[in-house]
């Protein structure tokens, strides 16, 4: 694992990138995984974001806005897979006025989640070979790095601005998640 230590710039400026503001904006990303709207919380540009970023000796602010994004689209396959299984609200509209409601169930989305989360047994996305993928791994890495970064970025906010965030690390592994005793 390493260390979320916000880069160090030297021109300090009080309206610019400070240390709270990183790790600010990074709790920020981690919640909306929209750099625009996470740059606005913290009273700065999302170009001077992308600018903080490019620097070289912004790794750990790298490293954290990337696992900031993971956490990002784990909410946002959350909020698809609800979709696929609650459906969505339709109006029925009679002569003008809406009488009433349906709900539609996703087909498409459901079958992609479906085989994006059990390749073995529905076939990769868009591969079209249901049953005929590899056996599942044990385990998925990628989401105990994000379960990692969750509780190291809302473990910051209590913490004063010189404590360093945690994030996890790559990994070589890129297991399916799936259990093999289901």
């Amino acid at each position: 694992m390493s260390a979320f230590t916000p880069a160090q710039l030297q021109r300090r400026r009080s309206s610019g990138w400070t240390p709270d503001r990183q790790r600010k904006f990074i709790e920020a990303l981690a919640a909306t995984a929209c750099v625009t709207e996470a740059a606005a919380s913290v009273g700065l540009s999302a170009t001077s974001a992308y600018n903080l970023r490019r620097r070289p000796d912004a790794h750990a602010f790298r490293h954290a806005w990337d696992a900031a994004i993971d956490c990002g689209m784990r909410r946002l396959i959350d909020a698809a897979l609800a979709r696929a299984v609650h459906g969505v609200p339709v109006p029925i509209f009679y002569q003008g006025e809406q009488v009433g409601e349906r709900r539609e169930y996703p087909e498409r989305l459901a079958m992609f989640l479906m085989r994006a989360h059990e390749p073995h047994r529905f076939g990769a996305a868009g591969s079209g070979d249901a049953g005929r993928g590899a056996a599942p791994a044990d385990g998925d890495p990628a989401e105990a790095r994000l379960a990692d970064a969750l509780a190291q970025i809302g473990a910051t906010t209590d913490d004063p601005p010189s404590a360093p965030l945690r994030l996890p690390g790559p990994t070589a592994d890129d297991g399916d998640g799936a259990d093999p005793s289901d």
